[in-house]
């Protein structure tokens, strides 16, 4: 029987994080507890394993609810086939970048409804919906005696030193030191970013969407109140006519994949192409040309639109 459906609609955060919080726990007696270690100066660093270190008074099954920064839910479960009380699993902490929640589910019994054919994981989609759904499944369970305890571990996901251009606290860091400050006489202007696209292109590459959600995780979280444009630029290579294209379709490319995976209203982001106009280098070296190809983001004043 397929319990969950496909994957819905991608970038809805807020709707699945606000589903889940129904999930109900009827196992206080396990006195259930754990820790999360192998942190880097508080993140989480892509690819390298956190330990999730469990104690509780008594015996049980352990499965996992991973919700990424998009909204992206995951469903896995330690594969012991013993009830235990104590043990160490190790999680791999994958793309995207931003805020992750692991919500740790604790049973007395296995949770083997929630896995079809005996498999140990599965992709649930990333809408309110599939949560529901996931949690309507869990009370189920408990109606048909199973009992849960839970706990909840956030940690941001981040890669090593120099794996983006910023971080997403370097990027709040710097708006609101700029275009928050337009009005009372502050520094301004847009902030420049190199987000990578395919060859003559406007598909990202897989750096350039990990350095667009640095940004998308500053839009829905301390920057939840500004707007912002993406500027799109090109070297000097190449007609004015095809660079103003290119320039446009990739700033368009980039507005897109934050709508999408960060559910942001569209509203809030504009898409402007401006080819080969205002580079930022000379354009007599690749090297110098390579600066120039790039998107700018310029964010609004707070409450500004």
């Amino acid at each position: 029987m397929v319990l969950f459906a496909s994957a819905g609609i991608a970038g809805d955060r807020p709707g699945v994080t606000d589903a889940l919080q129904a999930i109900q726990t009827n196992w206080p007696d396990a006195q259930f507890s754990i820790d999360v270690g192998g942190m880097t100066h508080g993140d989480a660093i892509l690819g390298e394993p956190l330990q999730i270190e469990y104690e509780a008074a008594k015996g049980g099954y352990l499965a996992y609810i991973h919700v990424s920064s998009h909204g992206d839910i995951a469903l896995t479960r330690n594969p012991a086939t013993a009830p235990r009380a104590t043990g160490t699993d190790s999680y791999v902490p994958k793309a995207p970048l931003g805020t992750e929640q692991i919500i740790v589910l604790f049973s007395n019994k296995p949770l083997d409804n929630l896995f079809p054919n005996g498999s140990n994981s599965i992709e649930l989609g990333s809408d309110r919906a599939q949560a529901m759904e996931l949690v309507r499944q869990l009370q189920r369970s408990q109606s048909g005696g199973v009992q849960l305890a839970t706990r909840k571990s956030h940690f941001n996901v981040a890669t090593q030193d120099g794996g983006t251009e910023y971080t997403t606290r370097s990027i709040v860091y710097r708006v609101q030191g700029t275009a928050g400050n337009r009005k009372s006489g502050g520094a301004s202007g847009p902030v420049p970013s190199h987000v990578e696209f395919e060859f003559n292109s406007d598909r990202l590459t897989e750096r350039g969407k990990r350095d667009l959600d640095e940004f998308g995780e500053a839009l829905v979280t301390h920057l939840s109140d500004r707007s912002v444009v993406l500027e799109g630029h090109t070297d000097s290579v190449g007609t004015d006519e095809y660079n103003l294209s290119l320039s446009q379709r990739r700033a368009e490319a980039a507005r897109q994949y934050l709508i999408q995976s960060f559910g942001l209203n569209p509203s809030r982001i504009s898409a402007l192409g401006k080819g080969k106009l205002d580079p930022v280098a000379p354009n007599d070296s690749e090297a110098e040309r390579s600066r120039n190809r790039r998107v700018d983001f310029d964010f609004s004043s707070p409450g500004e639109r």
